[in-house]
């Protein structure tokens, strides 16, 4: 009934959230924000700069297959950047660039049979009656 009588008829309940909630807001801590050092300022935005020129090469170097996966590479990019994330974010790419790059030596071995023709393919060492086969 206190709550009610103090709110008002469906008022949402005073939790006392609000007072603990703005004592840990860092802005409030901080003084604010903008009237920091000009330099760390600047220090702050050429990182922000060098954090998107490398995730636009990134992107630019191997694109998403579809729409939907720019998200992903694009954090992918960006987990690369932090030393906390790096060494499996190198793990992701390395293991997508094995991917691609069994799809590249399929395709030019596909490429490759069909203008050689199969006649002129050579036949393995079992079928010449080589070592491997019985006498």
């Amino acid at each position: 009934l206190k709550r009610l009588h103090r709110g008002g008829v469906g008022a949402a309940p005073d939790l006392g959230l609000s007072a603990a909630m703005a004592a840990r807001s860092p802005k409030r801590n901080r003084g604010g924000g903008d009237s920091g050092d000009p330099d760390a300022t600047a220090k702050a935005d050429e990182r922000l700069v060098e954090a998107f020129d490398y995730c636009t090469k990134r992107l630019l170097e191997v694109p998403p297959a579809t729409e939907d996966a720019i998200p992903v590479a694009l954090l992918q990019a960006l987990c690369e950047l932090h030393p906390r994330f790096r060494d499996k974010a190198e793990l992701r790419s390395l293991q997508a660039q094995e991917v691609r790059l069994k799809a590249q030596l399929k395709k030019l071995e596909d490429s490759r049979g069909r203008g050689r023709g199969q006649a002129h393919r050579r036949p393995s060492v079992a079928a010449e009656g080589g070592p491997t086969s019985p006498k």
